[in-house]
């Protein structure tokens, strides 16, 4: 599996299997392919918001007067 790989994928796969254990118990193979994605998924958000609140500027009120 890809290192870039597009959130649009991973999500599509968390749900895949999401789906598939909603009809009938997932094989054993299924489960871990599953939590790889979501490991993945997570990982990819947590980096995704550490970005953009590494991006924010705080300005004090008092600064800009």
């Amino acid at each position: 599996m890809s290192e870039k790989m597009e959130m649009n994928s991973i999500i599509k796969m968390v749900n895949y299997y999401s789906g598939l254990a909603k009809q009938r118990e997932l094989t054993e193979i299924e489960k871990q392919d599953r939590e790889k994605y979501r490991k993945i998924y997570l990982e990819k958000f947590r980096a995704q918001v550490r970005g953009h609140l590494d991006s924010i500027k705080i300005v004090n009120e008092n600064e800009i007067n």
